[in-house]
């Protein structure tokens, strides 16, 4: 009796908590109302989240300017102590340089002569809407970065964001005077690459860490550490060539290092990019090769009764067959 009796009081027990609590009862039953409206009514939460990004954005752009002063302030005194050295560096870096650039212009007009000879078609055109980031989200679950670029803008979802040392990420929600980019370090982050000097295609998927992994490489594939990592415009997502990152070396996993660091991501592009398909027309006054009839056409179009023409050579009485 004693174990029964006490075996009441505990379930009484938790009933009265919640007795006790009816917000908290209240708050379950909105949040799981929400989950079923944001299932079915995807496109009005969407435009939920991009009037708040709007309304946030222009707190989170006044906070930024003496947030990025003091950074910028605190950088520059502690180089400082390394600008004799980073001097000499970049002495040398730029006489390297000059010599580059003449091969690379030597280079850039054989390319222009063989394109012309074998007439290949150029690429569609990539067009480009500056921004500056004005707050960032990192956390175990989620990598964002919110930009001062909007619909008024012309920035779209799906586009393409990268800075001044690569690709940076996509934009996943656009309000009016501001976009929610989601950084390829992201845990949902998909984006097709190719993988230079061995020509592999795989797919570049963000876990959260500092080096997303290669995934849906080929069967026996062979990557060389160091390797150079572009994108491609499988799916007409992003514009081909936009430089990722290179191999990692000594992992395991491929992995790839990125050029971008998105914590001192501040001035990006938005590319607005759209790949070109071409659909050929019907030639007019033409008809089907194959009707559907059923009806056996015949081998060739010459008049019934007639020898085929041959390509053989007869030879003449007391001669020799000409070869």
């Amino acid at each position: 009796m004693a174990w029964n009796r006490n075996r009441r009081r505990s379930s009484s027990g938790s009933w009265a908590v919640l007795a006790q609590n009816p917000a908290l009862v209240i708050f379950f039953l909105i949040a799981l109302i929400l989950l079923v409206i944001g299932r079915g009514q995807e496109a009005l939460f969407d435009d939920a989240r991009g009037a708040a990004n709007d309304v946030s954005s222009v707190f989170m752009e006044v906070l930024s300017v003496p947030a990025s002063e003091v950074n910028r302030w605190i950088a520059g005194l502690g180089s400082l102590f390394s600008t004799y050295d980073e001097n000499q560096k970049l002495r040398q870096e730029n006489a390297k340089l000059r010599a580059a650039q003449s091969e690379l212009a030597e280079l850039q007009r054989k390319v222009q002569r063989y394109e012309g000879l074998l007439k290949i078609p150029t690429d569609a055109p990539v067009t480009a809407v500056a921004a500056r980031v004005i707050a960032d989200t990192k956390g175990p679950f989620v990598r964002t970065v919110l930009i001062n670029a909007g619909r008024a803008q012309d920035v779209l979802k799906g586009q393409a964001v990268v800075d001044d040392r690569g690709l940076l990420g996509r934009v996943i929600a656009t309000g009016n005077r501001s976009s929610r980019v989601l950084l390829v370090t992201d845990l949902n982050s998909r984006i097709p690459v190719l993988i230079e000097g061995v020509n592999l295609k795989a797919i570049l998927v963000g876990d959260n860490s500092q080096r997303p992994v290669l995934e849906y490489l080929p069967s026996g594939s062979r990557i060389v550490a160091g390797a150079r990592v572009v994108t491609t415009s499988d799916g007409a997502a992003f514009p081909p060539g936009i430089a990722v990152g290179i191999v990692g070396k000594g992992e395991t996993s491929p992995r790839v290092k990125l050029f971008t660091n998105e914590g001192r991501a501040d001035f990006v592009r938005i590319l607005k990019y759209r790949a070109p398909v071409d659909v050929d027309e019907a030639p007019s006054g033409t008809e089907p090769a194959d009707k559907g009839d059923g009806k056996a056409k015949p081998a060739s179009s010459q008049p019934a009764g007639t020898l085929p023409q041959t390509n053989a050579v007869y030879a003449q009485p007391g001669r020799p067959p000409a070869l």
